[in-house]
This record gives C-alpha cells, sequence and structure tokens, in this order.
C-alpha cells in the first residue's frame, strides 16, 4: 500500500557515527535548553515572595538584585544550549537527507525496466526526490530537537510544580489525560492524512510529466481538457487532504488551550485556600501556576513537530521501499564468473515476451534471431 509509515526510528538508519556525534550534543543542548523556562519558574517565584517581603522598606533592591543575577545566568545557559540544540539537529538532518537523496538516486538508476514500468515511473521518482526528502529531513533535523526541548520542559515544569507545593500540583493535574487524548488522536489523523496527501501528489506529479512528455500527441487527439481534468482530480484529492489537516490542527489546537485556561482559573482560586489553610507563600503560589502554565504549553507546542513527524514517516515508506528493493536484475552484482575472453554467436530461439504492465499483449512470438561473430546487426523497432 502507498498509505503506510515506517517506525521513526527507521528514518535514522542512514545516520553516521559522525550524525549521531552530532545529535547526541544537540539533545543534550535541547534537554537544557528545555529546563531553563522550569528552572525560570523558580526565580519567578522567589522575585514575587522578594517584593511581598520588602514591599515598604529598601531592602527590596537588594533582594531583587538576587533575582536578577540568576536571570542573567539562566539567560548565558538557554544561549550556549540553544546554539547547540538548533546548530546540531540541523546540520545532522541535512546531512542525513543528502545521503537519503543520493542512495535513493543510485537505487533507482540500479532498478530493471519492469520496475518503472509496475511499480513507479518518473513523475513520481521526481516528486520524491524534491519533495518527500525534504519532509524526512523535516523530521530528523531541527524538529526533533525542538520536541526534546518541549518534553524536557514538560518533565522539568512538573518536577518543580511537584517540589514546591504537590497538592495544587495535584489539583492542576486533572486536566492532564485530557490533553494527552487529543494529542494522540491528532498524532493518528495527521499521520493518515499526510500518507494521503502525499500520494495524491505523486499522482499529479505523473499526470504533468506524462502530459508535457507527449504534448504532440496529446495535442493531436485534443485530450488537453482530459489532462487538466485528471490533474484537477488529484489536486482535489490533496486539498481535502490539506483542509483537514488545517481544520484538526485548528481543533486540536483550541482544545488544548481551553482545558490548560480552565485549570489555571481553578488554580488560581484553590491557590488561594492553600495560602490560608496550607502556609503557601504568594510566590510559592505563582511559581506551581507558572511551572504546570510552562509544561502544559509545551505539550500544546509540540504539535507542529507531531506532525512533522507523521508526515516524514509517511514520506519515507514508498522511499524505503525502493530503497530496500532488489531488482530482478541486477547490473551492479558482482557474483558469478567473469570471462577474460569470449568467442561465438549470439542466439535468440523462440522468444515469447510481453511487458508485465500489459501480460495479454505479446510482443515476441516464437521470435529466433542468430548473430554470427564478427557482424554488426542494428535493431530497429
Amino acid at each position: 500500500t502507498t498509505t503506510g509509515s515506517v517506525p521513526f526510528y527507521k528514518l535514522f538508519g542512514f545516520a553516521t557515527p559522525t550524525d549521531k556525534l552530532l545529535m547526541f550534543i544537540g539533545t543534550v543542548g535541547a534537554i537544557g535548553n528545555g529546563l531553563c523556562l522550569p528552572l525560570m519558574t523558580i526565580v519567578f517565584g522567589d522575585l514575587i515572595n522578594a517584593f511581598g517581603r520588602n514591599a515598604i522598606n529598601h531592602d527590596v533592591v537588594h533582594a531583587v538584585s538576587k533575582a536578577a543575577i540568576k536571570f542573567v545566568y539562566l539567560a548565558a545557559g538557554s544561549g550556549v544550549a540553544s546554539f547547540l540544540q538548533l546548530s546540531c539537529w540541523m546540520v545532522a538532518g541535512e546531512r542525513q537527507a543528502a545521503r537519503i537523496r543520493n542512495l535513493y538516486l543510485k537505487k533507482i538508476l540500479q532498478q530493471d525496466v519492469a520496475f518503472f514500468d509496475k511499480e513507479t515511473n518518473t513523475g513520481e521518482v521526481v516528486g520524491r526526490m524534491s519533495g518527500d526528502t525534504v519532509l524526512i529531513q523535516d523530521a530528523i533535523g531541527e524538529k526533533v530537537g525542538k520536541f526534546i526541548q518541549l518534553v524536557s520542559t514538560f518533565l522539568g515544569g512538573f518536577i518543580v510544580a511537584f517540589v514546591r507545593g504537590w497538592l495544587l500540583t495535584l489539583i492542576m493535574l486533572s486536566v492532564i489525560p485530557l490533553l494527552v487524548v487529543s494529542g494522540a488522536l491528532m498524532f493518528w489523523f495527521f499521520s493518515k492524512m499526510s500518507s494521503l496527501g502525499q500520494t495524491a501528489y505523486a499522482n499529479a506529479s505523473t499526470i504533468v510529466e506524462q502530459t508535457i512528455g507527449s504534448i504532440r500527441t496529446v495535442a493531436s487527439f485534443t485530450g488537453e481538457k482530459q489532462a487538466v481534468a485528471d490533474y484537477e482530480k488529484s489536486l482535489l484529492v490533496s486539498y481535502k487532504s490539506g483542509v483537514q489537516q488545517g481544520l484538526m490542527s485548528g481543533f486540536g489546537f483550541g482544545v488544548v488551550m481551553f482545558f490548560a485556561f480552565s485549570c489555571y482559573a481553578m488554580a488560581v482560586w484553590f491557590g488561594a485556600r492553600m495560602i490560608l489553610y496550607r502556609g503557601y507563600t504568594g510566590g510559592q503560589v505563582i511559581n506551581i501556576i507558572i511551572a504546570v502554565l510552562t509544561a502544559s504549553m509545551s505539550l500544546g507546542q509540540a504539535s507542529p513537530c507531531v506532525s512533522a513527524f507523521g508526515a516524514g514517516k509517511a514520506a519515507a515508506f514508498k522511499m524505503f521501499q525502493t530503497l530496500n528493493r532488489v531488482p530482478e536484475i541486477d547490473a551492479y552484482d558482482t557474483r558469478g564468473v567473469i570471462l577474460d575472453d569470449i568467442h561465438g554467436d549470439v542466439e535468440l530461439r523462440d522468444v515469447h515476451f510481453s511487458y508485465p504492465t500489459r501480460p495479454d499483449e505479446q510482443i515476441f512470438r516464437g521470435f529466433s534471431l542468430i548473430i554470427p561473430n564478427g557482424t554488426t546487426t542494428a535493431l530497429v523497432g
């Protein structure tokens, strides 16, 4: 089927040791970058307490300065981590995508003629070389680092929140199952729609390639309107897929934001009760709310990364099928006996042949031919 996908880890099957080192460094940078926001919420909570305790005396400047210098440290750490995250993951993605393009072209040139008759065509090959490799690169490049960063923010935010006040955090966590379910549904839908859209675009590219390549024949039979109609039909399928993706993306993001802000409204009210009955400070409540807010927002921001992963997995399905295909006639196979000197005649005897796509139409019926040694024979047809 053309609507399948490959496991995500197989997208990295062409990584070299250098690529793996870049991805490791980029992952460390992404984790560090993701933890900066949860750490910032701790400093922000201390800042709120500093303002509250010293609102009417001159110690406020000294107390706030301590928080300010912590922000400077976070800024320096975030800058270095962001550089490592983006640069390493983007370079690793570009290197692997270039390697996949090169291997795909070599594998296409290695295939036998029957492959182009039965399984693909020129338009589809060009479309996958120019379009699908970009989707794969997007799925194994910067988006991976961004996703790791967001996961780090998600985990770090809740760790900070539980340490600062587990009871208020548990109250806010009541909305998380709804966020997880909506995210899982979005991921499944994106993966399915991306595969259908890519198949439709490949079919549209085939129609254009066949029409332009045989434009004289098309014009002689006045087939221009039919070609345009077929092209519009293929584009309509991809258009509907894109519209459905857009609607689902908007709906999913809206659901995430609705649940998130409903949770914060409940947290503010419950936080006031924690100050009255549990001895929480104002800075502690704000720290917990912002930490959970940051973690939840990171979950919503992961939607573009998830959609890119789904599109990359779907795009890799057909390309990896071609990369793993062993041709029936392999011109590059070095197995067998290599003769240093060959003498003899060439003879074809009682050959029957038909194309794989048209098995009922016989091209050769009992065809025989003898080419004597030392002669030149021209085959026209």
